[in-house]
């Protein structure tokens, strides 16, 4: 028996070749037409350095010195001067007298400063001037003249500016000079006028003498407080029956204190050494009492004579100290007004002193910025230097016409494989004949069939590519959570994400929770009644057990109201329970918080039962409702070949069992 295969015909090679070929010739003669049909352009390249000139900035005061600066500002505006017109208009005069510019249009000065451009180097004070053209004889000496011309310019403008600036500085010094003259003869005339000999108050006599005659006035004061203080004394002394005197400053009272003493001194020793009775016998004891007596009664006369004497003389030194004050007093008021009007001349006198100052001072900054303009004349000049001049250069500059052939030889290709794409896609795949497969039969068949062979349809032996690429591709497997990563998310939820999934890893799907109501869940018997599809019941097991039953004593009433509601007692909607799981991934800081949804959740519970070897047909007892070709995946991945009864299946993640045993 022989089998003969029929295969599709190719497609029309002949008419993609031919299209592609005159596609390719289209695009290479349009194509290299346009890249050597662009006329050439030259370049001419130089450098210079510029140092603008510098700055003599005023000082901040008048006694400081000028400062000569230069900044970044001066720079850049000498690079905009260098395509300026009016240096482009002496550039085109100079061109013009060396024969050197060709016929530039109606506006030549534009046309060169399209032509030029000047860009500064970042951190230096180099620019680089290129000059830019299709006439190649114009370029460099365009470049050349640009860079003479500005030298020379900037060299006439600093002389000019020079010249002006001595001649400001030196009127202003003359001016000054003659200012300061004048002030100081005014203050020679007024000094001399009112007899002023220095601004210090002591080297002026009158001010010296107003001062001598407040420092007595204040020394007699005291000392009429001094003797007055005295006087106080002694009466106070005396009204108390105290002596006022000292022996030391009376010499006779002294002499008659001595004397009464030693008497003193010999009458009690002789008391000491007899009695009484022998005292008043003996003749010499009764003379030597009688002399003490009358030395006593003369030391009191005499210390009552010496404090009458101190206490005239205290009088009458309060006396004379009360007229000497008196007398300068008189004295200080006299030439008090003498003094007012001399210090009020002396303040004047200052006050012009200060003017004149402060013209000294304009004067010598004035002479010091003349001085500075002199002494950095060569540090301010400006200064131009040339590094590379620009010179003849005979290269194309561009286009690059090898670059722009190539790549216009590439696009041609690229442009007819397209061409040949479309013109395929739009004609569409060629149409085969349909030509059945067919068997020879032997030749003994002949007779009883009556032919020589009977063609008869046979099955395909592989689907075409075109078949092939119409099947429906296969579904996408959601995420399977890590035991770590569910701990973590259940974690990070609030009250209804943690309900949401633990219900989840318990067997329900997310239409379940959202139509979860109160009155399904039977906590006495640990059941959960879902009559959403065939009667279907889910084992309530710890901790999604305490979660709700918490959960139901906060609510208020006996309806039965869904789970899981908003504020507003409406209820949650699949897009609710998604957007909680995904934010509690977020919270909880996992990888890919996108790719955790309810559906992940779901997977992977459904993929823990899968690998323990659950029956295909027990798996919708368990889970509910699966779409056949998720669950044939699910089942081609995860189940092993040994099969177990439903009752030999554990039903609880270990998640469940972890945080169950982590409660106990």
């Amino acid at each position: 028996m022989t089998w003969l295969d029929v295969q599709p015909l190719p497609r029309n090679s002949r008419r993609r070749a031919l299209v592609f070929l005159c596609a390719l010739v289209l695009g290479l003669v349009g194509s290299l037409l346009y890249v050597y049909m662009r006329p050439a352009e030259y370049r001419a390249v130089g450098r210079l350095k510029i140092a603008p000139a510098a700055v003599v900035m005023p000082p901040a005061e008048a006694k400081n010195a000028p400062m000569v600066t230069s900044d970044a500002a001066s720079f850049l505006t000498e690079v905009q001067i260098l395509t300026s017109r009016p240096l482009l208009q002496n550039v085109l005069d100079r061109l013009k007298q060396s024969g050197a510019i060709p016929d530039l249009g109606g506006d030549p000065v534009t046309e060169l400063q399209h032509m030029l451009h000047a860009e500064p180097i970042v951190g230096t004070q180099v620019v680089q001037l290129s000059a830019e053209s299709r006439r190649q004889e114009l370029v460099a000496p365009l470049v050349n003249t640009v860079i003479d011309t500005y030298r020379q310019r900037i060299t006439d403008a600093y002389k000019g500016s020079a010249n002006g600036a001595y001649s400001e500085v030196n009127e202003e010094v003359s001016r000054l000079d003659q200012e300061v003259k004048t002030k100081r003869q005014a203050v020679d005339a007024f000094r001399a006028e009112h007899d002023i000999v220095s601004i210090e108050h002591k080297e002026n006599d009158v001010l010296a003498q107003i001062e001598r005659l407040s420092q007595s006035y204040t020394d007699a004061k005291n000392r009429q407080a001094k003797a007055q203080a005295q006087l106080q004394a002694l009466q106070s002394s005396a009204t108390a029956g105290k002596s006022v005197v000292r022996p030391k400053d009376d010499p006779i009272l002294a002499d008659i204190a001595n004397r009464a003493s030693a008497l003193r001194e010999q009458w009690q020793d002789l008391q000491r050494r007899y009695t009484p009775n022998y005292l008043a016998l003996d003749p010499n004891t009764k003379a030597l009492q009688a002399r003490l007596e009358s030395l006593e009664s003369q030391l009191r006369v005499q210390r009552d004579a010496s404090a009458r004497t101190n206490l005239t003389e205290a009088q009458e030194e309060l006396a004379a100290a009360q007229s000497a004050a008196e007398k300068l007093r008189q004295d200080v008021v006299d030439n008090q007004k003498q003094a007012q009007e001399f210090a009020t001349h002396l303040n004047e006198y200052k006050a012009l002193r200060q003017d004149l100052d402060h013209l000294e001072d304009m004067h010598r900054a004035a002479l010091d910025r003349l001085t500075k303009l002199q002494s950095s004349e060569q540090e301010r000049a400006p200064r131009v230097e040339v590094l590379e001049a620009a010179t003849p250069n005979s290269a194309v500059w561009r286009p690059d016409y090898q670059r722009d052939a190539l790549m216009a030889i590439g696009g041609s290709v690229v442009f007819a494989l397209f061409a040949a794409w479309l013109v395929d896609f739009i004609a569409g795949p060629p149409i085969a004949p349909i030509v059945p497969n067919i068997m020879v039969q032997p030749s003994w068949m002949s007779s009883t069939l009556g032919r020589e062979f009977v063609m008869e349809p046979r099955e395909p032996r592989s689907l075409t590519a075109t078949a092939a690429g119409q099947l429906p591709a296969p579904p996408t497997l959601p995420r399977q959570l890590e035991d770590s990563e569910i701990v973590a998310l259940i974690d990070a939820g609030n009250d209804e994400a943690q309900i949401a999934v633990l219900g989840l890893l318990s067997g329900l799907s997310t239409e379940d929770l959202v139509a979860l109501r109160w009155d399904q869940i039977d906590f006495s018997a640990g059941i959960i009644h879902l009559a959403r599809e065939s009667q279907r019941t889910v084992p309530l097991e710890e901790p999604l057990r305490q979660l709700l039953e918490a959960r139901r004593k906060r609510e208020s009433g006996d309806a039965p109201v869904t789970v899981f509601r908003t504020t507003k007692e409406e209820r949650l909607g699949i897009d609710e329970i998604q957007q909680l799981i995904q934010y509690s991934a977020h919270d909880a800081g996992l990888d890919r918080p996108r790719e955790v949804t309810p559906n992940a959740i779901r997977y992977t519970w459904l993929s823990f039962l899968l690998r323990q070897g659950i029956r295909t047909l027990d798996v919708s007892r368990l889970a509910g409702h699966i779409p056949n070709q998720d669950l044939v995946a699910y089942m081609e991945i995860h189940s092993p070949r040994t099969r177990k009864p439903l009752d030999q299946i554990e039903r609880s993640h270990p998640v469940m069992r972890q945080l169950a045993n982590g409660m106990g």
